[in-house]
């Protein structure tokens, strides 16, 4: 799986960056045809404290899936985003056991 990492308006974290990949490649072993992997951190302006997003976009067979969560920090933006991402993964997978 190819991973793209991008910080918006954000300062590049090589610890961020590692555990994006870590969770991403847990994906992996357990889904195997992932092909690209497009994630963003961002910090956003706004009124509440919720100012951490991170969006997965992942390619897959069919349509792409697509995550995104906003958070107090980067870590439990990333840990929601991956978790919505696990529950799209296993209604695909059930999608293409069918087929």
């Amino acid at each position: 799986m190819n991973i793209e990492i991008r910080f918006v308006h954000a300062v590049q974290n090589d610890s961020l960056e590692s555990q994006v990949r870590e969770k991403l490649e847990n994906l992996e072993r357990k889904y195997e045809w992932i092909t690209n992997a497009a994630v963003f951190l961002k910090t956003e302006k706004h009124p509440n404290e919720e100012n951490y997003v991170c969006e997965i976009r992942l390619s897959v067979p069919g349509p792409q899936l697509f995550a995104s969560s906003n958070e107090v920090n980067f870590n439990k933006a990333i840990n929601s985003t991956i978790q919505q991402l696990g529950i799209q993964l296993e209604k695909q997978k059930a999608k293409l056991i069918s087929h």
